[in-house]
């Protein structure tokens, strides 16, 4: 019957429900239903008594998700690499899956817009980068309202400033003259990148050189030269009061050699693009650089010798100190009677 209507209960059937109760509480495992209801279960008993249970075809095993993923990353590190290229390296690793089964994991893949299409950017300049350079220019004020300008070349690879000039008049001729010192010896083409200025407008195809012109505007495409300009700005010529072409000179030399063998950066992995060797023996030092504007720590190494030893090594302390000089460590060379604390 309708469920919104109140059910018709007739006298006979509330004897019959209390005679059910009296004998066992039903009153909460009753339940009222349509025929219907009755009839489809009767119909769906029969269905299974007489239908048989057969077991499941299992087939091939799946292939586990590690492997599949395996095989994404293969295939999106070798964007040339096909199916039965994928299959040998896999086997190479003691897998061994069917040309087929790879096609479908790699076409469920590329379905679900996985697979990359090209080189990523950072793959890319991974490439490129042992023949990435970038020049340009940066201008300092004197306290005489003279400008000069910094021309310098930075290498991609170890943020290591190849070459740098200050002039007084930024011309063509100038900055050819510096293109011709920088490829002397230079014995592979390599990628200069520049901006739009007038002096950049050179031949360089003639020095082994393919120029790379950014957009106008645009310096975040040439990021790193720019940020070498924001370091040796905030770090170095801001705090100083410059007078002459000779101050300026001897300060950016300094700094030159201070941002090429003794500074970490942050783009390499905290590495010293002149390559510097971890110390972990001796007592932590410091030393100024510009008068304190800039700081390298270092550790010194002490040589101890014990009372009563009769040698001498005059070569051997020789070469320490020779040593010690080429990797900016410091070596002290106590008397014979000292003692170790």
């Amino acid at each position: 019957q309708n469920q919104k209507k109140r059910l018709n209960i007739h006298h006979s059937d509330r004897i019959i429900i209390s005679i059910l109760n009296k004998i066992e509480n039903i009153k909460d495992n009753i339940s009222i239903v349509r025929p219907k209801t009755v009839l489809r279960w009767q119909r769906d008993l029969i269905k299974k008594f007489w239908t048989f249970q057969t077991k499941k075809c299992v087939g091939r095993p799946s292939v586990p998700n590690d492997i599949k993923r395996l095989i994404l990353n293969m295939k999106n590190d070798n964007l040339y690499w096909g199916n039965r290229r994928i299959q040998g390296e896999l086997l190479k690793l003691g897998i061994a899956l069917d040309e087929k089964t790879i096609r479908n994991i790699l076409t469920d893949f590329r379905r679900r817009g996985k697979i990359r299409k090209s080189l990523t950017w950072r793959q890319f300049l991974k490439v490129q980068i042992h023949s990435i350079y970038a020049m340009d220019f940066f201008t300092i004020d004197t306290v005489f309202n003279q400008r000069f300008y910094v021309f310098f070349l930075l290498y991609h690879k170890s943020r290591e400033i190849v070459q740098f000039a200050v002039t007084r008049n930024p011309t063509r001729e100038f900055v050819r003259q510096q293109l011709i010192e920088f490829t002397n010896g230079l014995n592979h083409v390599v990628y200069l990148i520049h901006d739009q200025a007038a002096q950049f407008d050179l031949n360089y195809v003639a020095y082994g050189i393919k120029g790379i012109k950014i957009s106008a505007y645009a310096p975040n495409m040439d990021a790193i030269a720019e940020r070498f300009v924001g370091s040796v700005r905030l770090e170095v010529l801001d705090y100083y009061l410059l007078v002459s072409e000779q101050q300026i000179r001897k300060i950016l030399q300094k700094y030159m050699d201070y941002f090429t063998t003794k500074r970490p950066h942050q783009g390499i992995g905290q590495k010293v693009p002149d390559g510097y060797q971890s110390q972990l023996a001796g007592k932590v030092q410091k030393l100024l650089i510009l008068n304190g504007l800039c700081h390298h720590y270092y550790r010194r190494l002490q040589l101890w010798i014990p009372v009563g030893t009769a040698f001498c090594l005059p070569h051997r302390l020789r070469s320490l100190k020779e040593i010690s000089m080429r990797r900016h460590v410091r070596v002290s060379y106590p008397r014979l009677c000292r003692q170790r604390p």
